[in-house]
């Protein structure tokens, strides 16, 4: 019902329609999606937590996204579908040479066998892309291991390098001026080599040496090194680690007496992590490990693993 005041006014009944002024209105729709409007850095870190396959497919998004994963600076080929292996080179290098970055800070290869032609390539890609952080395993030991070329010792953006099953050559000089971790697993080493490495890598902080041979000590007179993580070793002769300036040591998985070592100098040491086991002579193994744990007497934090808290019950 409508009524008329003496006015002229226009009023409306109840029964009348009301306009809803607290109506909320619809934003209009975005010209474009907001993630491709972010800057390449920003999609690039985006792209540094997904799988590599994943950043590839992302060139059927748009036109927009035809050629974004070509500026990625993470490559990283870990897995391989069984039915993909013959072809998994070439998939690798496929996507190196569409790569467009003009760096690359990461790139981590796990290849089946040490053919050499095709990791030089690949690590040649490493050096012209100044890659700092390096990872490369080669699967299949029994074709021998991978001789790392002499320019890999020269990578001077290196900050973090992996390398498994691979072998270097002594007498090379090492200038990694950048390095600061260092992980070798698998490898033919020496007291040269180590001492080496050690010299040509000044702010190295952290080495982790798992599976190697050749080496009889382990000398670390170097202030940078903080950190070292042994497992599965073939030290010659009964070894010893000489590293007065480290902080921390984590020795880890199954050993025998011919692998046990002695702690020559360790005073710095603050922290120990073990959780290896000895198997074989429980004689000799109950002498050489009161030994070890005498050695760590001073040490103020010390975690013992699983395996090394079977060793009361076992040994003593």
């Amino acid at each position: 019902m409508v009524e008329t005041s003496v006015h002229g006014a226009v009023r409306r009944g109840s029964s009348g329609d009301r306009p809803n002024r607290h109506k909320r209105r619809r934003p209009p729709p975005p010209s474009s999606d907001l993630i491709s409007a972010l800057p390449d850095a920003v999609i690039h870190h985006i792209f540094s937590f997904l799988p590599l396959k994943d950043v590839v497919k992302t060139s059927v998004l748009s036109k927009r996204w035809r050629s974004t994963w070509t500026t990625t600076t993470h490559l990283v080929f870990h897995y391989v579908r069984p039915r993909d292996i013959k072809r998994w080179p070439s998939l690798i290098e496929s996507v190196m040479l569409r790569c467009a970055s003009p760096q690359v800070k990461r790139l981590h290869i796990i290849y089946k066998e040490a053919d050499s032609p095709k990791v030089d390539d690949w690590l040649r890609f490493a050096e012209e892309r100044r890659v700092e952080d390096l990872f490369l395993c080669l699967c299949n030991p029994l074709k021998g291991l991978y001789k790392l070329p002499e320019f890999l010792y020269r990578l001077s953006r290196l900050v973090r390098l992996e390398v498994v099953n691979c072998c270097f050559s002594l007498g090379t000089t090492i200038r990694w001026p950048c390095l600061k971790v260092l992980v070798i697993g698998s490898a033919e080493l020496s007291d040269d080599i180590l001492e080496g490495i050690v010299r040509g890598s000044p702010v190295l902080e952290s080495l982790e040496l798992c599976g190697f041979s050749g080496v009889k000590n382990i000398i670390i007179d170097s202030r940078s090194v903080k950190e070292l993580v042994i497992q599965f070793p073939k030290f010659d002769n009964m070894g010893k680690i000489w590293a007065p300036h480290l902080l921390s040591l984590r020795v880890s998985k199954v050993w025998d007496s011919h692998s046990m070592f002695r702690l020559d100098e360790i005073s710095s040491l603050v922290e120990a992590e073990l959780d290896f086991f000895m198997c074989g002579d429980k004689r000799t193994h109950r002498d050489l490990l009161k030994e070890f744990f005498e050695e760590l007497r001073g040490v103020s934090t010390i975690t013992m693993g699983g395996w090394c808290l079977q060793v009361p019950a076992l040994y003593f």
